[in-house]
C-alpha cells in the first residue's frame, strides 16, 4: 500500500510542494489542506496518513491529531531557533537582528518546541524592509523544504535531529506583541521608530502601534 503523507500550507504552495515530494518519492500520495479544519478531514478520509508536514502555515494541528500519525510529524517556522512562536519577523525586526533563518521541527503538542531537524540562516543588512524580510525568508523557507524533500518523502523513517535547541526566552507571543503595539505617552522618538518598523511585518493583519491617552485609543495610520 502507498505511504501518504498530508501537507498543510496555504492553497498557492499546495502545487509546488507536493511536485518537490513526488519527484523524491514518486510512489508518495501527499493529500493538502489549508487550515486545521480540512487538515481534519483529510485525515479522516484517508485510509491511513503516515506523516503530516506544515509550512508555512499559521494553523495549529493539534495533539490529537498528531498521535493518529506512526511517526513524528513536521513543521517548517518562518523563524531561526531563537524566535519561536507567532510574527518572529517583528521581534526580530525590533530587537535589529543581525541574522536572522528558518526552522524545521518535530511537531508537539507545546508549538515550536520539538526537536530541530533543519535551519538555514542568513544576514540581515542595517534595518532591513520588513517586506524584504519577509520575502528572503519564504525564500529560505523553499530552499530547506527542498533540502529536507527527500527524508520527508520517506515517511517510514524519522529525520535526524540535530544539537539546535529553541531559545524559549524569547518566545513570539501575542501578549508580547500587543506590548509592542501599546505606545507609551513620554516613549522617545528612537524606540517608537523601533515599534513602527517591526510591526509593519504583521501590518496586513490589522495590528497597527496605538496610543492610549485620556482614555482615548489613537490607532497610528502610516498610509
Amino acid at each position: 500500500m502507498p505511504t501518504t503523507l498530508a501537507l498543510l500550507c496555504p492553497q498557492e504552495d499546495a502545487r509546488h510542494l507536493g511536485a518537490v515530494l513526488a519527484v523524491a518519492n514518486r510512489d508518495l500520495v501527499v493529500v493538502t489542506a489549508t487550515d486545521a479544519a480540512q487538515l481534519e478531514r483529510a485525515v479522516a478520509g484517508a485510509e491511513r496518513v503516515d506523516r503530516i508536514v506544515a509550512f508555512r502555515t499559521n494553523s495549529i494541528v493539534p495533539a490529537d491529531l498528531l498521535l493518529r500519525v506512526p511517526g513524528p510529524s513536521y513543521n517548517f517556522h518562518p523563524g531561526p531557533p531563537g524566535y519561536p512562536g507567532r510574527h518572529p519577523f517583528a521581534f526580530a525586526l525590533y530587537d535589529g537582528a543581525a541574522q536572522y533563518g528558518v526552522t524545521a521541527h518535530e511537531m508537539t503538542e507545546r508549538v515550536d518546541a520539538g526537536a530541530i531537524v533543519g535551519a538555514l540562516s542568513f544576514a540581515l543588512p542595517d534595518r532591513p524592509d520588513a517586506d524584504w524580510l519577509i520575502d528572503r525568508t519564504y525564500t529560505a523557507l523553499v530552499h530547506l523544504f527542498v533540502m529536507l524533500a527527500p527524508q520527508l518523502a520517506r515517511t517510514g523513517e524519522p529525520l535526524p535531529r540535530t544539537n539546535l535547541i529553541w531559545d524559549q526566552s524569547r518566545r513570539c507571543t501575542r501578549k508580547a506583541l500587543d506590548a509592542l503595539r501599546d505606545l507609551p505617552p513620554d516613549i522617545g522618538g528612537e524606540e517608537m521608530e523601533r515599534r513602527i518598523r517591526a510591526l509593519r511585518s504583521v501590518r496586513h493583519g490589522g495590528i497597527r502601534p496605538h496610543l492610549t491617552l485620556h482614555g482615548r485609543r489613537f490607532v497610528l495610520d502610516e498610509d
